[in-house]
């Protein structure tokens, strides 16, 4: 016997799959989408802070603060500004929550009902 045809327990699930079925850090397919559903949540959430935070600060800063006005040549930029930095944030958000989750062994799922009872 291979360890291709061998069943394999998910290291998330502990469910038994082919070890064809897994990948490097053997998890399942339905866990690796989990968990990249869920990384991908959290990297939307934190993108987003992440650009009003920015947006913030600007306002502050230069209309406030500085009571500087830019020109509208400019305004484009700024635009561009919080785009990339949303990007940049929400990647490496994506990237650090899946990370901690595969590190951490799991991702939480709900528990079938028993149905002893």
């Amino acid at each position: 016997m291979r360890f291709r045809d061998a069943e394999v327990p998910c290291r998330s699930c502990q469910g038994l799959y082919p070890a064809s079925d897994l990948d490097r850090y053997l998890w399942c397919p339905d866990c690796r989408k989990a968990v990249r559903r869920r990384g991908a949540r959290w990297g939307r959430g934190v993108g987003l802070a992440a650009v009003l935070g920015v947006a913030a600060y600007v306002l502050v800063r230069y209309y406030l603060v500085l009571d500087v006005r830019p020109s509208r040549q400019l305004l484009p930029l700024y635009f561009l500004m919080l785009a990339i930095t949303y990007v940049l944030t929400s990647r490496i958000a994506v990237a650090v929550v899946q990370g901690l989750y595969r590190a951490r062994g799991g991702v939480e799922r709900p528990e079938a009902p028993d149905e002893a009872g």
